[in-house]
Order: C-alpha cells, then sequence, then structure tokens
C-alpha cells in the first residue's frame, strides 16, 4: 500500500501543478481517466476531499493544500537522500569533472589518461558537456572548480590565460580548412602560392601572441592571401560561415572532422598551436595533485 500510496501522491502533485486532470495526463503520457482515477482512490483510501473539481480545472481544499505542500516537501527529501547517496558513492574515490565540447574534446584527456588508470585507479572522471559558444567561453573558463575542474584544448589567448592556469601538453599543427567542392581539396598538401587570392578567416588579432605573430609574417611574405577576422574564439558558427560563403579557415589538424563540407589541408609551413590542461588558478587539493600527476608522468616523458 505504501507504495501505490507513493505513486499516487505523485500523481496528485503531478495534477495540482498542471491545473488540471487532462494537462497532467499529457506530462505522465496516460489517459485523463486513468489520472481520475487514481486521485479518486487516494482520495477513498485517505478518506478526505482532496481537490475540488470543475469545467475550469482544479482547486485544492485545505487538506489538498496540506498534502500538496508536505508532499513536495517529501518528494525533496527523497531527491535531495539521492544526491547524497551518489556524492557517497563518488567519495569512495577522486572525481574529476571534465569539460567537454565540440572544439575541445574531453577525449584528448581520456587518451592521455589510459596508460595511467591501474597505478591511479582513485581517479573517476566525470564529462561536464558545454558550448562553444564565443559570447560564453570566458564565463566558462571563469567559472572552473564550479561546475568543472579542468578544460582541456587550446586556450592561448591572453584573456583566458589571465583566468586560469595552464599545463602545455603538446602542440597542434596549423592547417587549413578548404569548402569541399573547390579545386584545391584534391591536393594532399597545400602551398602558400595555392592561397594567393583567397580570403582566409583566421582569428582577430590582439589576444593570442602566437596568431599574432603568424599574422605578421604572413602579411609581411604573402600580402596576396586576404586575411578575414573571426573575432577572438572560434565556435561552429565560423565553420559554417566558411562553408556557406567558400572562404579558407585557418584551422587545426586535431580539428579536421568538425565539419563534414570543410576539408583540412596542412599547408608548407611549420606553425604549431600548443595545446593542454586548463584549470584553475586556486584548484582544490584533489585537482592540484591530479595536475602533479600529469607533469610528473606524462609531461616528464616527452
Amino acid at each position: 500500500m505504501t507504495f501505490i500510496l507513493s505513486q499516487q501522491l505523485q500523481i496528485f502533485l503531478q495534477v495540482v501543478d498542471a491545473g488540471s486532470f487532462s494537462k497532467a495526463a499529457k506530462r505522465l503520457l496516460v489517459t485523463p481517466a486513468s489520472v481520475m482515477k487514481h486521485m479518486n482512490t487516494l482520495e477513498n483510501r485517505l478518506g478526505m476531499t482532496l481537490l475540488k473539481r470543475s469545467n475550469h480545472g482544479i482547486q485544492l481544499t485545505a487538506a489538498g493544500k496540506s498534502l500538496y505542500e508536505d508532499g513536495k516537501r517529501m518528494f525533496a527529501d527523497a531527491e535531495n537522500a539521492i544526491a547524497r547517496a551518489r556524492n557517497a558513492e563518488l567519495s569512495d574515490g577522486i572525481t574529476i569533472r571534465v569539460g567537454s565540447s565540440l572544439l575541445n574534446p574531453s577525449s584528448v584527456l581520456s587518451n592521455l589518461w589510459a596508460p595511467l588508470r591501474e597505478k591511479y585507479p582513485q581517479y573517476k572522471f566525470r564529462i561536464v558537456p558545454y558550448e562553444d559558444r564565443k559570447e560564453q567561453i570566458l564565463s566558462v573558463i571563469g567559472s572552473l572548480g564550479e561546475r568543472m575542474d579542468v578544460l582541456v584544448g587550446c586556450f592561448n589567448s591572453r584573456a583566458m590565460l589571465k583566468m586560469a592556469d595552464y599545463l602545455h601538453l603538446g602542440n597542434y599543427q596549423l592547417c587549413v580548412a578548404v569548402p569541399k567542392g573547390h579545386p584545391l581539396c584534391s591536393k594532399k598538401k597545400l602551398s602558400l602560392q595555392d592561397l594567393h587570392g583567397e580570403r582566409l578567416v583566421m582569428i582577430k588579432s590582439g589576444d593570442t601572441e602566437l596568431l599574432d605573430y603568424f599574422r605578421t609574417i604572413l602579411n609581411m611574405t604573402h600580402p596576396q592571401i586576404m586575411i578575414t577576422d573571426a573575432g577572438y574564439y572560434y565556435d561552429m558558427d565560423t565553420f559554417n560561415m566558411c562553408e556557406q560563403t567558400g572562404m579558407f579557415l585557418l584551422t587545426l589538424d586535431a580539428w579536421s572532422d568538425i565539419h563534414p563540407f570543410l576539408t583540412t589541408l596542412p599547408v608548407q609551413w611549420d606553425y604549431q598551436i600548443p595545446y593542454g590542461i586548463l584549470y584553475p588558478k586556486n584548484p582544490s587539493s584533489d585537482v592540484k595533485n591530479f595536475i602533479e600527476i600529469i607533469k610528473e608522468e606524462i609531461v616528464r616523458e616527452k
């Protein structure tokens, strides 16, 4: 009976929140008649009237209002109990919350950590998705330590590095993404002369030192390449814009699969961009120890 009462109480709460049997039935994916039957059964079992029915919906009686308020608290307490149980389970180990997005996937870190799993079994990872929106990326970085502990990828802007610390893991090769259907797509490697007369979209100058230097060299040695600013950061709209307009995109070999209608090609130059782990300037002891392990076990070997 306790289970039945609990189930009927949940339906009762849904009815009150929805304001009618029909709206509650849609939320619960059952018929209005089924909802009404549950409410009648609940009232009969309790021996009291909880709802006043009318053509305009339902209205709580004094008893119904009391049960609704206590029922809400009861189910909130139950959810909190489950959350505490989940946290207790996680407390058996150390959980690192890893941010993951299309441009900066968590798989980079999981692949890096794979050889160390047996040596450090206490570490667990929770993947936290986030969007690569230009307008949001700095707020994502600023919230490190709250919702996420670490991010992995290319975070080389001055604004980003003022907000968090960065552990260099390696380098990605600068490439150029060409819209499919362009004659240059058939080439295995581009020359700088291939880019003459083309519009090359790249990060706006002033925030990323390495790319500012790259832009200066490109302007000096190959002024025939027309540079178009994309703002200080890329997001999916940047890739879409290049595919739709036919412009080329300065990109990374790690992003070769981002857009299905852009072909990423290497270029006859030797320019690379660092990637690594971004973490809070004042990390928790767990995150600090994790970063130290990465430094000792992985970075030292390179």
